[in-house]
């Protein structure tokens, strides 16, 4: 009896606490607020209810990896460079994300897309001989952004079984997940399963979705993003000249090093200066053998589908520092041109950067965009979104 009465008040107390918690972030999650959009959180990234609450008609997805998180207390950041403008550019992503995380996300929320663009921010890296890796694509795995690309009736079915087999193979990191996600198909896509199993399928599923919206609420009060008052009503266009000498005058006063980067990334890599000249020497197809290239041709074929307008931002790496380890030129420019074929294959824009590998201040380190190329990426993005 005793056990009983225990349990009882022990499911009580998780009943209130769930309905407390569900009051509480009601609505939260729709926070009509331009900073939101370019708020660099993971969190935000792997949440769909959010995601689709905060798309408008002034916003656009932007997906791309670890570069949205640097530069972030510059003036040069998305987060800065539009906070005066009615554009809203929705940053999508963190580092270890790529393109078939992409492909998924946007196939989750093409119903809350009002303005049919997006953006993808291609980082070589990427397109190593191994493509994303397991355990990287397992750490940023949504399963409320991958139902939702399984009920999206827009996909066909080849392309979704090429996202369902890619992502079986990658969640091989976290068996657990998979096996969730395969019954979850059985009973979505093939109505197999007991009614009990349906019932938990659906229970997790809210629960998920629950606990995607208390999460991102957390995460909004520590950042002090609140709600705002929507997009500004007239859109001023940012001063892109004035940005690009501010940044040059900005690095010419900075010490300069022989890679034209950040001082502080460059004092972080001086001491292991030594060891990296001439180590990528023998890298004579670097960044050209990938099964990333796939993924990216899956993240096309989703916007083709869809009926969305893809931008694809090529950012090439730092030649300075490139050449410093004998990465050969030959190579690098293998893998811009296959970036080309593939758009071309799909006829979708590129705006290709590969021409800036030697502008000084373009980078902040060895990859990430710095001063220069966060000006430049910046009014890309801006005019794309412009364009009718």
């Amino acid at each position: 009896m005793k056990n009983i009465k225990a349990f009882l008040t022990a499911l009580l107390l998780f009943i209130v606490t769930v309905t407390g918690c569900h009051f509480l972030i009601s609505g939260r999650e729709n926070l009509n607020n331009p900073q939101f959009s370019t708020w660099s959180e993971d969190d935000k990234s792997r949440n769909r209810s959010g995601l689709m609450a905060n798309l408008n008609e002034c916003s656009i997805p932007v997906f791309g990896s670890s570069e949205f998180q640097h530069g972030t207390d510059t003036p040069y950041h998305p987060a800065q460079v539009f906070a005066d403008t009615s554009f809203n550019p929705m940053l999508i992503g963190a580092g270890y994300y790529q393109s078939l995380s992409h492909a998924i996300t946007l196939a989750a929320i093409e119903p809350a897309l009002q303005e049919r663009k997006a953006v993808l921010f291609l980082s070589p890296q990427w397109f190593r001989k191994t493509g994303v890796v397991d355990q990287a694509f397992s750490s940023r795995f949504s399963e409320t952004l991958y139902d939702g690309m399984l009920e999206n009736e827009k996909l066909s079915s080849e392309t979704r079984d090429y996202i369902r087999e890619r992502a079986h193979q990658l969640l091989s990191a976290d068996t657990k997940t998979r096996d969730r996600i395969l019954q979850h198909e059985e009973i979505l896509l093939e109505d197999q399963g007991s009614f009990a199993e349906k019932f938990f399928d659906s229970a997790w599923y809210a629960f998920l979705e629950e606990k995607d919206r208390f999460s991102l609420t957390v995460k909004e009060l520590q950042s002090g993003i609140r709600t705002g008052e929507g997009v500004a009503q007239e859109n001023t266009e940012p001063d892109w000249e004035a940005l690009l000498d501010q940044a040059q005058a900005e690095g010419d006063r900075e010490n300069q090093n022989q890679f034209y980067m950040d001082p502080d990334k460059y004092q972080k890599l001086e001491p292991y200066l030594p060891q990296k000249k001439g180590m990528n020497s023998d890298a004579v197809t670097g960044y050209q053998n990938s099964p990333e290239y796939d993924d990216l041709r899956c993240f096309l074929q989703v916007c083709r589908e869809l009926e969305i307008e893809p931008m694809l931002v090529l950012i090439p790496v730092n030649g300075y520092y490139y050449d410093y380890t004998g990465f050969p030129k030959e190579a690098r420019q293998g893998y811009y041109e296959k970036i080309r074929k593939a758009a071309e294959e799909y006829h979708v824009r590129v705006e290709d950067f590969a021409d800036q590998e030697y502008t000084k201040y373009f980078f902040e380190d060895r990859v990430h965009l710095g001063k220069k190329g966060w000006v430049m990426v910046n009014e890309s993005i801006y005019r794309f979104y412009c364009e009718d």
